[in-house]
């Protein structure tokens, strides 16, 4: 398979999101999402709003290629990414997307550091110390130790700024959010909200937060809300 540095844009480029026709349906084919048109131009966020079971998370998976029964165009910048092939999906995240799940699975065994530069794993070899580097450079900017401490006696909030590290370790050009201030603090909430619009804006990457959060969807100007997996009209 093409090395996806060569395939693809670099981290340093930016890519905008166009969206067209998506609709996602269950196994027995309920409509679970319905997005006629959703545009995201690089550099800028947007934030998702709605309640449980609304889609939300949904479109986030769509998003990243990985909605299952998904149909429509989902492009980014020039690949559409609903058109790959698995691999070629694959590599396509890997090289350009961070994401920060909710439930922001780590590796229990590793330590910080280790988790924050999971992705110089799969790298090449001379983007690797780069990664490690930035890794350590976001696990300073959360305000956690790159110690030796394995994570699995982090608390959940450690464990949150640690997924946020670790989905900015590589430069993506696309950043995907799902509930990223969720374990945290309102301070700390804040303060990991300004370092995500910090990098979205800095770094001209695509920004896209759900969000249950109104102090952090305050911030972010465009907010799409989805009521049965279909945005509310205004």
């Amino acid at each position: 398979m093409t090395p996806p540095e060569l395939r693809y844009p670099t981290a340093e480029m930016t890519l905008s999101l166009n969206l067209r026709d998506l609709t996602v349906t269950s196994p027995s084919g309920r409509e679970l999402l319905s997005v006629p048109l959703l545009e995201v131009p690089a550099g800028r966020a947007l934030g998702i709003r709605g309640p449980s079971g609304a889609g939300k998370s949904t479109l986030l998976a769509a998003l990243m290629g990985l909605a299952p029964r998904a149909s429509g165009k989902v492009q980014w910048g020039d690949t559409e990414l609903s058109g790959l092939p698995s691999p070629e999906a694959a590599a396509f995240r890997r090289a350009q997307m961070g994401v920060i799940f909710q439930d922001y699975p780590l590796f229990d065994e590793l330590s910080a550091a280790g988790n924050a530069g999971v992705q110089a794993l799969f790298a090449p070899r001379n983007e690797r110390q780069h990664i490690l580097s930035e890794a350590a450079e976001q696990l300073e900017r959360v305000q956690i130790p790159t110690q030796t401490r394995p994570v699995a006696s982090f608390s959940g909030g450690e464990r949150q700024r640690v997924a946020v590290a670790r989905a900015l370790s590589h430069r993506p050009a696309i950043v995907l959010a799902d509930e990223p201030t969720a374990s945290l603090d309102q301070e700390t909430g804040e303060a990991i909200t300004a370092l995500l619009l910090d990098y979205c804006q800095t770094e001209g990457a695509t920004l896209i937060v759900v969000s249950h959060d109104e102090t952090l969807l305050r911030r972010i100007p465009s907010i799409l809300e989805l009521h049965h997996g279909r945005p509310k009209a205004p």
